[in-house]
């Protein structure tokens, strides 16, 4: 019987990878399928939804007796530093030991961070000797694993997005008052990181509302590093659930994606499932729906956006359908 163990990070917080399995865990589930994760997030609590880890020695001996147990192993890294490749490298080299493993590459980084570490170079492409099957959310991301000799037909690119659970979607408290104050209303997710392109967004905002006075931007995200100090019109809403950012997008005129780097953005997709004009970087190939702006140019990204306005309220929502045995497991062991 097919047994998965799900490992990488689980919310909180609420970011493109740990956000992706969640997602999947629930659809396991819901698919009759035994579904564990094991979260390695950094100081995660105790939850009845996942397993915490107490250190490396602590993490291998799971990873061991899950895998002795017959738990087929789905390993769910970022790629763009030394600890998701050393996860990696542990979960792939243990799942030898039963069913097997796959991996997963989320981010957009690894591809420059396996250019520019010799290290890295050498720590991945010992990892991708554990794994039959392995999915790049980008075709990217592909490219530096074939450029470590990892053959090409056990790669596959497979976009992270997954269609939302029945989870019922629930607008976060502060927001019904903040948005009655606001319109139109731009919303993004993000972490307060360079490669977010956080100013960029604020400029843009900025210079949006000499011709829309009453837009706002509603921004999720890493309650940690939330700013202070912003403007009334940029409702910086920190950390929130998935089911309420999904409600917060779902209210919005416009989706804004500005990043510098990204792998597949899950928010990107998720926005066009439920209708709402999304404006991207070109960073990375975006899906046809999206309407692009040249990464980070400012003045681009305000046209793209004025261009989108008027657009924001004939929506259909798209009803996107997963079959989660087939695209998740085929080929695995």
């Amino acid at each position: 019987m097919l047994k998965v163990l799900l490992v990488g990070p689980f919310p909180p917080p609420h970011g493109g990878v740990s956000v992706h399995v969640l997602t999947l865990q629930r659809l396991i589930e819901k698919s009759g399928i035994p579904c564990s994760v094991l979260n390695i997030s950094r100081g995660s609590s105790t939850s009845d939804r996942y397993v915490s880890i107490r250190g490396p020695l602590h993490f291998t001996l799971l990873l061991a007796r899950y895998s002795l147990k017959g738990w087929s192993l789905h390993v769910h890294i970022n790629g763009h530093n030394v600890k998701s490749w050393l996860v990696a490298f542990v979960a792939g080299l243990v799942g030898v030991a039963g069913p097997g493993a796959m991996l997963t590459i989320h981010s957009g980084m690894s591809p420059a961070y396996l250019h520019e570490r010799r290290s890295g170079r050498i720590l991945a492409w010992g990892a991708s000797k554990f794994y039959r099957h392995i999915i790049a959310v980008n075709s990217e991301i592909k490219a530096a694993l074939c450029a470590l000799s990892v053959p090409e037909a056990r790669i596959e690119i497979l976009p992270a997005f997954l269609p939302s659970s029945d989870a019922p979607m629930e607008l976060p408290g502060d927001f019904e008052s903040w948005s009655r104050a606001h319109h139109p209303i731009i919303s993004t997710a993000l972490f307060y990181r360079p490669e977010y392109g956080f100013g960029l967004l604020v400029q843009a905002i900025s210079d949006l509302r000499q011709k829309h006075p009453g837009l706002g931007c509603v921004v999720m995200g890493d309650s940690e590093s939330r700013p202070t100090g912003l403007p009334p019109h940029v409702f910086a809403i920190g950390d929130v659930t998935h089911e309420s950012c999904l409600a917060v997008i779902a209210r919005s005129d416009i989706f804004v994606r500005p990043t510098f780097s990204d792998g597949d953005a899950i928010s990107v997709r998720e926005a066009i499932a439920l209708g709402t004009p999304v404006v991207a970087s070109d960073v990375v190939r975006r899906p046809a729906e999206a309407l692009c702006f040249k990464t980070g140019d400012a003045r681009d990204l305000v046209s793209k956006i004025d261009f989108l306005l008027p657009y924001g309220k004939f929506r259909v929502r798209r009803k996107v359908k997963v079959k989660i045995k087939h695209v998740f497991f085929r080929g695995a062991p």
